[in-house]
């Protein structure tokens, strides 16, 4: 999976290596500086012909840009998201090629988010202590991961 937000740190890190403006690089690329903004900042990808274009201009390779021979790390487990796009870490955690502590990380997931969290973990996917989890669960996902009705403090 590609991180878009990486691509975009990459490709601003590139223009302005090169010393050029948005403007300047989306006139040469025959783009709106929207467009190249929406790189920049990892809300879209450029297309495959413009990827090789920016391969020529910036004079390094697809795999360079696309950030693909790189592994993802997190310097602060407090802001997973920071330099990262939400489902590129996402699939990284479920997949298991990023290592974070599940329960203390949980918190910064939307709900749609933490359900395909808790899917990985009861599908034995992903491993996490379920016993400290539990604790950071809402009683519907307490249902869903155990199949059980938590009410005042007693698990039905």
């Amino acid at each position: 999976m590609i991180d878009s937000i990486k691509v975009g740190l990459k490709i601003t890190k590139f223009r302005k290596n090169l010393e050029l403006t948005q403007d300047e690089l989306a006139n040469r690329l025959n783009v709106t500086r929207q467009a190249l903004s929406k790189w920049e900042n990892g809300t879209s990808l450029p297309s495959i012909e413009l990827l090789i274009s920016l391969c020529q201009l910036f004079e390094t390779k697809v795999e360079n840009i696309l950030c693909l021979n790189e592994t993802t790390t997190i310097e602060n487990e407090d802001d997973l998201f920071k330099d990262h796009s939400r489902s590129y870490i996402l699939n990284q955690i479920i997949t298991g090629k990023l290592k974070v502590n599940i329960p203390n990380v949980l918190y910064q997931f939307s709900s749609l988010e933490r359900m395909q969290i808790l899917k990985a973990v009861k599908d034995g996917k992903l491993l996490c202590d379920l016993i400290d989890l539990s604790a950071h669960l809402t009683q519907s996902e307490h249902k869903f991961l155990f199949n059980k009705i938590k009410q005042g403090g007693i698990i039905l």
